[in-house]
């Protein structure tokens, strides 16, 4: 293990597996080098993975958490309706959106679907806007 694998969300093992898919070995490739079975590969590939989500998650919630608009969509709230309390959120902090509505809602309904049902938000949406005008969902 290299120095700076130490203080990561991987074990060793999951560290040495991505890197063996990355140079393009099969799960059974791997399997019959490490010599183990390819469903313990699988186990280990998937929550490196996982944990690499997580991680992803937790830099984008702290990024957001920084920044200067922060807004929690209600549930209830119709989807068009979001992008105007952006806008006046930021024009308080005199900030220029870099998105027009429409790219709002795309990314709404992209980023938060499991939030979205037709046009109505059905759980909570935080959003969050940085000093250049970039919307982040949370």
């Amino acid at each position: 293990m290299r120095a700076d694998e130490k203080d990561m969300l991987l074990t060793s093992k999951q560290i040495e597996v991505l890197r063996m898919k990355k140079k393009g070995m099969t799960q059974a490739d791997i399997a019959r080098k490490l010599k183990t079975t390819r469903g313990n590969i699988c186990i280990i590939e998937s929550t490196a993975l996982k944990n690499i989500e997580k991680a992803r998650n937790t830099l984008k919630f702290y990024r957001a958490m920084e920044a200067p608009v922060w807004i929690t969509v209600a549930p209830g709230t119709d989807l068009y309706d979001v992008p105007p309390m952006i806008f006046k959120e930021a024009d308080r902090k005199k900030i220029k959106i870099a998105h027009d509505s429409a790219m709002i809602v795309v990314k709404l309904k992209t980023e938060a679907q499991d939030r979205i049902q037709h046009r109505m938000t059905v759980g909570e949406i935080d959003i969050a806007v940085d000093e250049q005008g970039n919307v982040n969902v949370c």
